[in-house]
């Protein structure tokens, strides 16, 4: 039996207006006469995510499909360096209502510092503008909020791009779990694990501010939140978090403001070299004069106010019981994951980057009650993020075969996954479990 206390999916769908956000975007019915034409793409937020994936590969796989028509970015220079790297020819603005009045855009990429993208997103929405943006959809639930009204009022279409549900072992993992291998799932073991290099990373850039990211749990776990929401076709209903800050930041016995002006830097075992990355170089080191902002920051800032330890308990609205826990500072990056079922348990060991040998980077097992422990065959993606990135650009851009299941993540998905952070990061705060029910209205 349901909780008392779930948000009721068909509501919720209707409130949001988010059913037409099933189908790929360029092959949606109401975009039908759009497929013969290119769609008109802008960019707001022009950091490495948009020149990578949303920019350059865009142009390189689709050009029959998107004509970029702006560039947008608070630093002009890097506007201009990403436009160079993307390889097209369309102007950059400063100012983003003057890159909507000007580039006339009829689908808009949102890929700015995490706290920005609910006032990009309502605002292309209130001009009739579809919109991909990438996670986390938006940080606390007052940005939530503003969202889901501006798509219900304006009934047109968000997609939140996350990329992890397209990688191939992870499509595995919802496979299993919809064959009944283990029957009903009872609770679920995931521990995901980010080492001293990416993990480290989160706080020399603007992720360590949660007014800018809304802490890890925001930020980063959105992804594994929204993979098992997915996985278990279940919404979280409470969740009850603890977190600390044990290395970075203030932790630190010395600090500077970035790395290369830092007097310790040879007895950092955090100092980050970004000369080494021309990309970065171009992007941000050649553009600091504009904005000050460092891209190697130093990790011992005193202004650091996220946690890099996380543990949570989120109950589902199926009754499934979820631990969960984060560190950001491991000498592996991966993650352990369980589920228990009442048939028997499916373990899956990840392992994407170790800084020692290993016989596989990816281990799933299925154990049957009162049977054998069987080796499951992981199948392997190629692209970024296992796969993921590629599979869904795929799905958005162009007409795919892939199953119901695997269609592309909402509004709803985008809302889901960030306000169980939210509520964990309200939790640890508070000191108290927190309902998701209270944190949006419908």
């Amino acid at each position: 039996m349901a909780d008392s206390n779930t948000l009721n999916r068909r509501d919720f769908v209707k409130a949001a207006g988010s059913a037409i956000a099933a189908a790929p975007l360029l092959s949606n019915h109401r975009f039908a006469n759009a497929v013969t034409a290119r769609r008109r793409y802008a960019i707001v937020g022009t950091g490495d995510r948009a020149s990578g994936m949303w920019g350059r590969e865009l142009v390189e796989k689709y050009s029959d499909l998107l004509e970029f028509v702006g560039l947008c970015d608070t630093n002009h220079k890097r506007a201009v360096a990403a436009k160079a790297m993307i390889g097209v020819d369309c102007p950059t603005f400063t100012n983003f209502d003057e890159m909507l009045d000007r580039a006339r855009p009829n689908l808009l990429m949102v890929t700015t510092v995490d706290a920005f993208h609910s006032q990009y997103i309502v605002k292309a929405l209130d001009r009739g503008i579809d919109v991909i943006t990438e996670k986390p959809m938006v940080i606390d639930e007052k940005q939530c909020q503003a969202v889901l009204d501006a798509e219900k009022r304006n009934k047109r279409k968000i997609i939140v791009a996350f990329n992890y549900r397209y990688s191939p072992k992870h499509q595995k993992v919802k496979e299993l779990l919809m064959n009944g291998e283990i029957g009903r799932v009872i609770s679920v073991d995931f521990n995901w694990y980010l080492d001293v290099f990416h993990g480290a990373d989160y706080f020399r850039r603007w992720h360590r501010l949660r007014n800018r990211g809304g802490s890890l749990l925001v930020h980063k776990a959105t992804h594994h939140f929204d993979l098992m929401n997915w996985w278990l076709d279940a919404d979280p209903v409470e969740v009850t978090a603890r977190g600390g800050l044990e290395v970075y930041g203030k932790n630190g016995a010395f600090r500077s403001t970035h790395c290369r002006a830092c007097p310790h830097k040879d007895k950092c075992r955090f100092y980050y070299d970004v000369t080494k990355s021309e990309k970065r170089m171009k992007l941000y080191v050649e553009c600091e004069d504009v904005d000050q902002y460092h891209r190697d920051g130093c990790v011992f800032r005193e202004d650091v106010d996220i946690y890099d330890n996380m543990a949570l308990i989120v109950k589902y609205s199926n009754g499934v019981n979820m631990n969960y826990s984060l560190n950001a500072f491991m000498p592996f990056e991966g993650f352990r994951l369980g589920f228990n079922g009442e048939k028997g348990r499916l373990e899956i060991r990840d392992h994407e980057r170790q800084l020692y040998p290993i016989d596989e980077r990816s281990e799933m097992y299925l154990t049957k009650n009162f049977g054998q422990r069987e080796k499951i065959a992981v199948p392997q993606g190629r692209g970024g993020h296992a796969g993921g990135d590629p599979r869904l650009q795929d799905l958005i851009f162009r007409k795919t075969d892939l199953p119901k299941y695997m269609q592309l993540p909402d509004s709803r998905a985008g809302a889901m996954s960030c306000l169980t952070g939210i509520a964990a990061r309200k939790s640890i705060d508070e000191g108290r479990s927190i309902r998701i029910k209270d944190l949006v209205r419908l």
